[in-house]
């Protein structure tokens, strides 16, 4: 596990040098920052549009992370070179590619911690006051993006980081709504589209397991049984994209 870390560890120093990262969090500021600009047309909701808007905007900027940034950790290897020294040394298929997902993921949780730390303070110098409840959003954000990081592992491990970005925004977006259409055409009698709808509920990510924004913006209680569902389902799925990853990437031709 000493390798892991240390590749982790590697992995997230060259991250936070990217100017990518910087850039993210620089406009993700400006963007909370500009929440402000929906309190004329809220109509006596401010509190709640800022709410809404605030942990919204730090979902999108976590997911533009792991697209722009994710999708291509394992490609700068090759890129650079740098896969053949690695290679050469005691480092197992598995270590390499859980390493790298490691480094990921610690990149994610920092950008999510900073961005909610600015958050908080927007909302204490603005609304005059910290809403706790809203760290609610932050756990499942969590456990969403360490799902996440796992499919963009995945995809580049065979494709390219143009594809496997695309990919993952597609896996996102699809994965928030294959519940509600699969709902829809159980509703409409769809007989024709049911078993593709199935398919795609039962073996793409289910991402609407963690979407809890609209509960704890209008602070709904949540049940301890959807924290449960969030974390294991989160590390069961990871630990399933890992395992066929580390196989995908012991099987490139520079191996």
């Amino acid at each position: 596990m000493n390798r892991v870390f240390a590749i982790a560890a590697n992995t997230f120093r060259e991250s936070v040098r990217d100017k990518i990262l910087f850039s993210l969090i620089i406009l993700g500021f400006l963007l909370i920052a500009a929440s402000k600009i929906f309190v004329p047309i809220s109509i006596g909701q401010a509190e709640k549009i800022i709410k809404d808007f605030g942990v919204g905007l730090i979902e999108i900027f976590g997911l533009f992370i792991v697209v722009l940034i994710g999708t291509r950790i394992l490609y700068h290897e090759i890129e650079r070179k740098t896969i053949y020294s690695i290679i050469t040394k005691p480092v197992k298929d598995w270590e390499f590619v859980t390493g790298k997902f490691f480094g990921l993921y610690y990149l994610v949780i920092t950008v999510q911690v900073i961005l909610f730390a600015i958050f908080f303070l927007f909302c204490r110098l603005y609304l005059g006051s910290f809403d706790w409840f809203l760290l609610n959003t932050l756990y499942f954000y969590l456990f969403e993006f360490l799902l996440l990081d796992a499919v963009a592992v995945f995809l580049s491990c065979f494709t390219t980081p143009i594809t496997a970005g695309i990919l993952t925004l597609l896996v996102f977006f699809i994965g928030h709504l294959t519940h509600y259409l699969r709902e829809l055409v159980l509703v409409l009698k769809l007989e024709n589209l049911k078993g593709l709808m199935s398919f795609l509920y039962f073996i793409l990510p289910n991402f609407s397991v963690f979407n809890v924004k609209a509960s704890v913006v209008y602070h709904h209680q949540i049940s301890i049984n959807t924290y449960l569902l969030a974390i294991s389902y989160s590390i069961l799925y990871s630990m399933i994209l890992l395992i066929i990853s580390s196989v995908l990437y012991a099987k490139r031709e520079y191996q």
